[in-house]
């Protein structure tokens, strides 16, 4: 016997590939499932008790602090993945109509099948380009000046898309805020892309105001950072 004798390693339940993504798995690690894309773990299932102090958790609660007296009818996110984004905004905002992209039909798929996306109510899913959408959002059924937050939380694996770094992507997204509504970016902070992720932060002051951000520790070496600010 030795010390690692009674870790038990997460079970693989499903794994598929799309056309965006070349590895997806779901585990299972006791009652809790994971999505892992590319050998990284993107999203938790709502009965994670870890969500809440990862980035999931932490930028909902950035959300409602901000947001606070103000009532918030109307939330865009861009990305899906396993919906613990939505899962944890729908707790905190239970009267907003969301809104969530995702160019993956694949992992809208899985979130139905396993992590519960069908329960989130008054919540529309719009499989789309992200940034197709917020250029065109009229070919989509928004409207400009519309959402009181947005939040960016699109990735591949852990790679941000290059249409986040995009100035025809900003301003476009820019548009679709309420005047002094909030604007989230959820962005992975490994060591390899901190010198590419504080430079972002720079262009997205270019757009935004009061721009401010918050690491939040995650698993080992995968940190994220919260990058908000206001339309």
């Amino acid at each position: 016997m030795t010390i690692f004798s009674g870790i038990k390693l997460p079970q693989v339940i499903h794994e598929t590939s799309s056309k965006y993504n070349e590895s997806i798995k779901v585990l299972k690690s006791g009652d809790v499932l994971k999505l892992s894309v590319n050998n990284f773990v993107q999203s938790l299932s709502k009965n994670s008790k870890s969500a809440d102090r990862l980035c999931w958790g932490q930028a909902v609660k950035i959300l409602k602090e901000q947001s606070e007296g103000v009532d918030v009818a109307n939330i865009l996110i861009l990305g899906l993945g396993g919906c613990t984004m939505q899962h944890k905004i729908r707790d905190q905002f239970p009267n907003a109509r969301l809104v969530s992209v995702e160019i993956d039909s694949v992992m809208v798929d899985i979130a139905k099948e396993y992590f519960d996306l069908d329960s989130i109510d008054n919540h529309n899913v719009i499989v789309e380009d992200a940034l197709r959408v917020v250029v065109e959002p009229e070919e989509h059924g928004l409207e400009q000046q519309s959402f009181d937050i947005v939040v960016v939380d699109t990735v591949l694996g852990d790679e941000f898309p290059d249409l986040g770094k995009s100035g025809n992507f900003l301003a476009a997204v820019k548009k679709l805020i309420v005047p002094g509504g909030l604007i989230l970016f959820n962005r992975i902070y490994l060591d390899d892309y901190q010198e590419s992720v504080n430079a972002f932060v720079g262009y997205v002051e270019n757009f935004f105001e009061n721009v401010q951000t918050h690491v939040v520790a995650g698993y080992t070496n995968s940190d994220n950072i919260l990058i908000y600010g206001r339309a």
